[in-house]
């Protein structure tokens, strides 16, 4: 880079040299630069040399946006512009900051345990970790490498996880916010127990109102209280036993939408990461070259 800054100065200075004492006499403009015929005034060969200094000014600037441009490639990720961090999200508590990680479009999965996100302004840097693809509750969960897919988004949170890990999104997630808090907010769509497999139950009078009790049941939550005492024992078990996130795991996990496109990731920090200001955070690749760059 320092060779290639030198030869951009050299030829800025010849430039300007030609421009201040001139090339050959006559008047053609198929040079670099338009030469000057010697019947000039003062004023005019002052103004003509001024011309040429500027466009030699011009030229030399953008030289160096050239060199630059070759030097910014050889720092440029693969993943640019296919992975963005795209935002931040300030706190003083660790448990509510977190950064946003976006896929654009992959022709692949991309591994991104591993990666590196810097403070340029502090000097802070972390490691992506690995995570879970299925949480289950009740058990140490295992983890892997995590892979984004083209729409995928990733929050990076910097504090502790509520379930103790870092885990990709389902459509039975909505369950684990039920007595826990999650920063930014869990998706709670889950599937409706309405449109569960019913057949357990038997369709007699005494159940009527147990079944409307199901058709209105809100999704991603469990029975907290007791129920009627002159209710079927299925209807009862059913509701107790089936509308829950192992239940809605174990019955959905195989459905086509059953993963959304959304991660959790944990770095278990107790105290926050990056400024409330004037920071600046870097995105590295597995060879450590930039993805992107976050300023503000």
């Amino acid at each position: 880079m320092k060779n290639d800054n030198a030869l951009g100065i050299v030829i800025l200075l010849s430039l300007i040299a030609i421009a201040v004492f001139g090339g050959s006499k006559g008047t053609s403009n198929g040079g670099f630069f338009k030469i000057t015929p010697q019947n000039q005034t003062p004023e005019q060969k002052q103004v003509d040399i001024q011309y040429q200094i500027t466009q030699a000014q011009y030229k030399a600037d953008e030289l160096k946006k050239q060199i630059q441009a070759e030097e910014d490639k050889k720092t440029q990720s693969v993943y640019k512009d296919i992975i963005d961090l795209s935002y931040v999200t300030r706190s003083e508590d660790p448990k509510q900051e977190y950064l946003t990680i976006r896929v654009n479009t992959t022709k692949a999965p991309i591994n991104i345990t591993g990666w590196i996100i810097k403070s340029l302004a502090s000097g802070v840097s972390v490691s992506i970790p690995k995570g879970t693809p299925l949480f289950f509750t009740g058990t140490v969960n295992s983890e892997e490498d995590i892979y984004l897919d083209s729409g995928d988004t990733m929050y990076l949170i910097t504090g502790i996880s509520p379930n103790g890990s870092s885990f990709k999104l389902n459509k039975c997630s909505g369950y684990l916010a039920q007595f826990q808090t999650f920063t930014p907010y869990l998706y709670t769509s889950c599937p409706q127990p309405k449109n569960e497999n019913l057949s357990s139950i038997p369709r007699t009078v005494n159940n009527d109102a147990c079944f409307d009790y199901i058709d209105y049941f809100p999704t991603c939550r469990i029975q907290t209280e007791s129920l009627p005492a002159n209710w079927s024992y299925e209807c009862v078990n059913f509701i107790y036993s089936k509308i829950n996130y192992p239940s809605c795991v174990n019955t959905h996990k195989n459905d086509k939408d059953f993963y959304l496109k959304e991660w959790r990731v944990y770095l278990k920090r107790s105290e926050k990461l990056w400024k409330s200001s004037r920071e600046e955070i870097v995105l590295y690749d597995d060879v450590g070259k930039i993805v992107d760059t976050l300023k503000y």
